[in-house]
């Protein structure tokens, strides 16, 4: 029996497009807090004239076909940033694409919008923690981005750059 791993670097945009991303039941609840969603803004605003910047490892498992699960691929590390960055691509969704100036972007938006919906709803959290911290980091992901400080190229950094 030969298994393969695969190493390689994805954009924001690359990951949260990717075909049945889950979220296994098995895993820890989600514990981020507002202090986390600041420190992770601060850092893109800080690091945004960078080429590219590192948010951190994420390890997915193929979880074999059968009737229960569709070839999901299970995040196995790395569930509170991407959970995070789900939360932060779905505001923006929600706040900002229809005020957009750049098209481009927007038709970024316009396509993830379905692969973020479908994760969303794939998702259950069993956990009042989590589902206490998803509700107020969305809050806080929410009045951030509706700052006029956060811009047009600071959607463009995260979604490609990161």
């Amino acid at each position: 029996m030969s298994a393969e791993l695969k190493s390689e670097i994805l954009t924001v945009r690359s990951l949260l497009s990717l075909t049945d991303l889950t979220i296994p039941i098995y895993q820890r609840p989600y514990k981020w807090k507002s202090d986390n969603i600041s420190q992770l803004f601060q850092d893109l605003d800080v690091h945004q004239q960078q080429t590219a910047y590192r948010l951190g490892t994420v390890v997915f498992h193929r979880e074999k076909e059968d009737k229960k699960h569709k070839n999901s691929l299970n995040i196995v590390d790395g569930q509170q940033r991407t959970l995070t960055l789900v939360l932060a691509i779905y505001a923006i969704i929600q706040e900002r694409l229809a005020k957009l100036e750049r098209e481009d972007l927007a038709e970024q938006l316009r396509s993830l919008k379905i692969k973020v919906d479908g994760f969303m709803q794939r998702q259950f959290f069993d956990s009042d923690i989590s589902m206490r911290n998803l509700h107020q980091n969305f809050l806080e992901i929410k009045r951030i981005i509706s700052r006029d400080q956060f811009s047009e190229n600071h959607i463009d950094f995260l979604l490609n750059k990161c």
